[in-house]
């Protein structure tokens, strides 16, 4: 029996008046020195329960040193591009695991980059990136996929930020975390779900100027990798690099996906494309 399950979406928004991006910074991560002493009392932030607690997510603010990327436009349109390191105050979104008791297990904390665009003195933007997530869990573990995004006017800051990041995380925190690399402009028609025991995962990649540069799509049991494939754009049998950015999983780990001019179609070991024969 099919299971289209609609995951948790949730996009952090905006600093300094410009839409922003992600984290997967090297100073994020689990953090269990800084636990807070207690768990939220409420259930409104509760992402996912499970029989050994639940996670919440929380949005604050901490000292942090994060990634600064800072594009300076030149008088005949070159732009030169600076990046290092800055620590500040900024945004952070906080995943935190308690017990039913209130105890509080651990946390992960996400930040995001700084940047600047200097266009001149009637032409000066900056912001703060902030996590973009997908949420979707099993009965044993939240699986987090963490992409970073860039102003609508600026795509190409995105080249410059940390990579993207898949966590899998159980009752101790972090099991696995998959590196998922980083693209010219943030990724598109991303998805993550579940039917309580497998997961399916997938995103767009497109290029600098909108046109779709690769898709990929994984699917999960548990922290196995069951399945895995990156449709190329030069693959001759279907535009399969296209992600539309849907995909739903059986009970028996089999799974359909939209590609462009159809679906794929994925079952004990075989992948197969299915045109589509309408239009």
């Amino acid at each position: 029996m099919w299971r289209r399950l609609v995951p948790v979406v949730i996009l952090v928004a905006l600093i300094a008046g410009t839409l922003v991006a992600l984290g997967g910074l090297p100073s994020d991560g689990e953090d269990s020195s800084g636990l807070s002493s207690f768990c939220p009392s409420t259930s409104t932030a509760r992402v996912a329960s499970f029989d050994w607690g639940f996670v919440v997510l929380e949005n604050s603010t901490d000292v942090r040193t994060v990634p600064f990327v800072k594009f300076i436009v030149g008088q005949y349109g070159r732009t030169n591009v600076s990046t290092g390191n800055i620590t500040a105050k900024v945004p952070v979104v906080v995943l935190m695991a308690c017990s039913y008791d209130g105890k509080p297990l651990w946390n992960l904390t996400l930040s995001g980059y700084i940047w600047v665009h200097d266009g001149g003195k009637y032409n000066w933007y900056n912001g703060t990136a902030l996590p973009a997530l997908l949420v979707a869990n099993t009965s044993d573990y939240l699986y987090v996929l963490g992409y970073q995004t860039a102003p609508r006017e600026f795509p190409d800051l995105r080249g410059y930020a940390p990579d993207d990041y898949l966590y899998i995380l159980g009752k101790n925190g972090t099991v696995r975390r998959f590196d998922l690399g980083r693209g010219v402009v943030p990724i598109r028609n991303a998805f993550l779900v579940s039917n309580g025991s497998y997961v399916l995962m997938g995103f767009e990649r497109p290029q600098l100027d909108g046109s779709p540069y690769l898709g990929y799509v994984m699917i999960l049991n548990g922290t196995k990798v069951v399945w895995s494939r990156l449709f190329r754009m030069n693959d001759p049998t279907c535009l399969c690099y296209v992600i539309p950015g849907w995909g739903r999983i059986d009970e028996n780990g089999c799974a359909v996906f939209g590609i462009y001019d159809g679906e794929g179609r994925y079952c004990n070991g075989e992948f197969t494309y299915v045109a589509n024969t309408t239009g």
